[in-house]
C-alpha cells in the first residue's frame, strides 16, 4: 500500500507540475494576447487620431475649396464688368474726340461774335472787353487747358457781356486820351462827363460817334444818374436824351 501511496501521490505532484505549467502557459498567453491588444488598441487610438486629423483637413480643406469657387464666380463677374466698363469707356473716349472736333469750330464761332458785338456796340469798357476777347483767342490755342475749361471760360464771358445789358454803371475812361467820366444805362445809353463837370454829351448810336449835350436839364440828370450808379443817391427817375436830339 505504502507503494500505491507513493505512485499516487508523485502523480499528484507530476499532475500539478503539468498544470502548474499549463497555468503559467495561459497566463503567458492572456498576457501577451492582453499586450496585443493594448497594442492594437494604441494602433486604433492613432488611428483614429489620424482620421480626425485627417477629416479636419478634408473639412477645411472642402470649405477654402467652397469659398474659393465663390470667389472665382464673383471675380470673373467683377472681370466681366470692368470688361464692359472699358468698352464703355473706350467708346467714351471716341466721343469725346469726336465732341472736341465738333465744339472747336463751335467755340471759335462763339469767340468770333462777341467779338462781333464789341464792335458794333457802344463803346463802352471797349479796352477790358476786348482784351478778354483776346485772351480767349489765346486759350483756344493753348494745349494745356482742356477743352471744357475753355468753353467754362468762353460762356463767363459771354455771360459777363449779357450782363451788362441789365445794369448801370459808372467809371473813367478816355476819350481821344482825355479822361472822363461815363454813364452806362444797360446797352441803352452811354454818356460822358468831364472832371471839371463842364463837358457832357452821348454816345449817338446811328451815327456812331459821340454827341455834345447843352441842354441843362440833361447835364444835371447825366449827374443824378453817375451819383446813382455809385449808391451816392437813391434810385430816381432820369430824363435823359438817347437816339434823339430832342432836348440837346
Amino acid at each position: 500500500m505504502n507503494w500505491l501511496l507513493k505512485i499516487g501521490f508523485f502523480s499528484i505532484l507530476f499532475i500539478s507540475s503539468i498544470m502548474a505549467d499549463e497555468i503559467d502557459k495561459s497566463m503567458n498567453i492572456i498576457e501577451n494576447t492582453n499586450n496585443k491588444l493594448k497594442t492594437y488598441q494604441k494602433k486604433i487610438d492613432n488611428l483614429d487620431e489620424k482620421t480626425q486629423e485627417i477629416l479636419s483637413v478634408y473639412k477645411y480643406t472642402n470649405a477654402e475649396l467652397k469659398n474659393s469657387r465663390i470667389y472665382n464666380n464673383q471675380l470673373r463677374k467683377i472681370l466681366s464688368s470692368q470688361e464692359n466698363e472699358l468698352k464703355n469707356i473706350d467708346q467714351q473716349l471716341v466721343d469725346i474726340e469726336n465732341t472736341q472736333k465738333n465744339i472747336f469750330p463751335l467755340m471759335l464761332k462763339m469767340v468770333d461774335s462777341l467779338e462781333q458785338l464789341v464792335k458794333m456796340d457802344m463803346p463802352f469798357l471797349l479796352e477790358e472787353r476786348t482784351n478778354r476777347i483776346e485772351k480767349l483767342k489765346t486759350s483756344l490755342d493753348k494745349s494745356d487747358i482742356k477743352t471744357a475749361e475753355k468753353y467754362r471760360i468762353i460762356l463767363e464771358a459771354f455771360k459777363i457781356e449779357y450782363d451788362y445789358s441789365n445794369n448801370i454803371e459808372t467809371y473813367q475812361d478816355k476819350i481821344d486820351n482825355k479822361t472822363y467820366n461815363f454813364l452806362r444805362l444797360g446797352r441803352t445809353a452811354l454818356y460822358y462827363q468831364s472832371l471839371d463837370l463842364k463837358e457832357y454829351g452821348y454816345w449817338n448810336k446811328q451815327t456812331k460817334s459821340w454827341v455834345k449835350i447843352d441842354n441843362s436839364d440833361a447835364k444835371s440828370n447825366i449827374r443824378k444818374g453817375i451819383k446813382i450808379a455809385k449808391k451816392h443817391q437813391n434810385v430816381d427817375l432820369l430824363n435823359l436824351p438817347f437816339l434823339t436830339k430832342k432836348g440837346m
